[in-house]
């Protein structure tokens, strides 16, 4: 062994015996038991539903989290045939490691993504038992309940458990919507508190959950834990060291303290079994056959069509943004459920061809495809449908300025998901009230968000919170009730902070920075739009970005900066191009800053502004 490695390896072996760290990890664990990482299920699922190899490279190397891949399918289909795959192995190796050092009683916390039960098995080989020596925390209700003083070893399952399917289940819907919740906030905060775990070992873990974990662990200001992490080579000769801070790409680590090792996983847990357990190393590994899951669970659900290989694959194409692949995917659809004369299913793949052909600015024919869908949806009973295209037809309306249209389409929304579908309530509702905001109807919109408030606050639903509360923000400023205006749109702010909803907190930044240009803090402007502009930047969305440009750009201007105010600008009107063409309301409105930025450059006086 050499020297450093002997070094790291000491080291790590004495904080271990003075019961000073805590594990977490990841699916690369679970490898040796025959489980897939996700690399190894989304390319089998991908091939099986015939998505081209250069489009399967494209969501490879997407930011799709597991979790709305996931999603995707079960929104379509059953998963249970799936989800078996996690029940299915044998502890391996790195469980038996982890269990001997629970049963020594050198290890009291153990956090992992992962949904099998491989580690809770090994320890109870050993001879523990669940709810006395161990206990397992798997649900939002379980982690608002985690006593982290107790004697019993915890294992932190904050994914959930292939044991519970049903709050799985929930767990993957709300990753995958990007909601979090507080318990589970709480949870990993106080995870990687040094108070509760001075050190922690992070083992096969990627950093790859993007919507939820990584934001989370972002987030974490003080008290942090110290971290060693180990990042696996394939190589038994590889070892090098450094600074945890360092890599810039999937690292939620930077502002922690601590080292990245990069050595063979397998021949870590081996030296430090040596070093720490009296009984001899036992390499154990198993198999399973688990793309045979993937094959039941395809033939299922091809039962219902076979287009359903088309439906699934153009909706993950259209979640990583290809939207016109997606478009040709769904069209082949189309002709399967023409073919087989399934028109709720046909019908369902227009939909989604009109919504892409919204991502794409072409709203002639996005109007053209949806308004056929929520006909075809009516005529057959299909309320979930309907409920879901003219909530889409009403945001093309509102994007193209025709408020009429979209009023008619969110006010019949309301009302079929006021009688059949008030999961979509809330929803078509903050919907509403968006349009009355932006037709100068704010006391009709503060009456639509005083009823959709308490409907979001009795489900528990705080993406919708958030988002109504920037709505109430933008409304009482119009209103003049400035006060009012600042206290709700502070709200949304930490609310969708709070919950890691980037889209929502883009927004509400976005709202405070129009709120700053009326009253003449440029400064303040500038800071809250530069901030909204990464958050859009990071998260992909167009018109964010090019909303952020203009606030920068007229801010800049009204403080006398017109180099800057010019090429802000100008970014501004190329997306806004771009994504709406030369005649809509905001590219000639950034059109007509821009020309009087240049023409009278010291005409910097304020002129109040619009909040559309």
């Amino acid at each position: 062994m050499n020297q450093n490695r002997q070094k790291l390896i000491t080291e790590i072996s004495e904080k271990i015996n003075l019961q000073e760290c805590a594990i977490f990890c990841g699916a690369g664990i679970s490898l040796d038991s025959g489980l897939p990482i996700v690399t190894q299920f989304l390319n089998y699922v991908l091939e099986s539903i015939n998505v081209e190899k250069t489009d399967i490279e494209k969501i490879l190397n997407s930011n799709l989290p597991f979790e709305s891949f996931i999603q995707t399918i079960k929104e379509e289909s059953s998963i249970d045939h799936i989800l078996d795959i996690f029940s299915k192995g044998e502890p391996n190796t790195n469980h038996l490691f982890i269990a001997e050092l629970v049963k020594q009683g050198n290890l009291k916390n153990i956090f992992t993504t992962n949904f099998d039960t491989l580690i809770e098995k090994a320890i109870k080989n050993k001879g523990l038992v669940e709810n006395v020596d161990f206990k397992v925390y798997k649900s939002e209700k379980d982690f608002e309940n985690i006593k982290w003083n107790d004697n019993k070893v915890k294992i932190i399952k904050i994914h959930g458990c292939i044991s519970d399917k049903e709050e799985m289940a929930i767990t993957l819907e709300l990753v995958a919507k990007q909601i979090l919740v507080e318990n589970k906030n709480n949870a990993v905060a106080s995870f990687f508190s040094k108070k509760i775990n001075p050190k922690i070992i992070v083992l096969g873990y990627s950093c790859s959950d993007v919507f939820d974990i990584s934001p989370l662990i972002e987030s974490i200001d003080n008290d942090k834990s110290e971290v060693y992490f180990i990042e696996h080579s394939q190589s038994q000769l590889d070892f090098n060291q450094e600074e945890i801070s360092k890599q810039n790409i999937k690292n939620p680590f930077k502002q922690f303290v601590g080292e990245r090792f990069t050595i063979n996983t397998g021949l870590f847990i081996n030296d430090l079994w040596e070093s720490l357990i009296s009984i001899n190393y036992e390499h154990k590994t198993s198999n399973i056959d688990w793309k045979v899951n993937i094959d039941k669970w395809l033939v299922e659900a091809c039962e219902y069509s076979i287009g359903l290989k088309n439906q699934i694959s153009g909706r993950i194409l259209y979640d990583i943004g290809q939207y016109k692949t997606a478009i040709k995917i769904w069209e082949k659809g189309l002709n399967i459920a023409q073919k087989e004369n399934n028109q709720i299913f046909f019908y369902s793949l227009l939909g989604n061809i009109g919504m892409a052909q919204n991502s794409l600015g072409n709203y002639k024919e996005a109007i053209s495809c949806l308004e056929e869908s929520v006909n075809a949806c009516r005529e057959n009973g299909n309320s979930q449908g309907e409920v879901s295209q003219l909530q889409a037809l009403g945001n093309i309306y509102r994007n193209i300025r025709q408020f009429d249209k979209s009023l008619n389409a969110f006010q019949k929304a309301v009302k079929i998901a006021e009688k059949f579908e008030p999961e979509s309530l809330c929803s078509t509702l903050g919907n509403l009230a968006t349009v009355y905001n932006q037709t100068g109807d704010y006391n009709e919109a503060i009456k639509v968000l005083n009823k959709g408030i308490v409907l979001a606050n009795s489900v528990g639903g705080k993406q919708s919170e958030g988002s109504m509360l920037a709505s109430f923000g933008i409304a009482y400023f119009q209103k003049g009730d400035f006060d009012k205006a600042l206290k709700y749109t502070t709200e949304s702010i930490e609310i969708t902070r709070l919950i890691g909803d980037k889209n929502g907190e883009c927004l509400s930044l976005h709202n405070s920075s129009n709120f700053c240009l009326q009253f003449e803090k440029y400064d303040d402007a500038i800071k809250y739009s530069t901030i909204s502009l990464n958050i859009a930047k990071e998260i992909g969305i167009k018109p964010n970005i090019a909303s952020a440009y203009y606030n920068i750009g007229t801010s800049n201007f009204f403080k006398g900066e017109i180099e800057l105010a010019i090429i802000n600008l100008k970014k501004s009107i190329n997306l806004y191009t771009s994504l709406f063409g030369k005649e809509h309301q905001h590219t000639l409105s950034a059109i007509k800053t821009l020309e009087r930025v240049e023409k009278y450059p010291n005409s910097n006086k304020m002129t109040k502004m619009n909040l559309k």
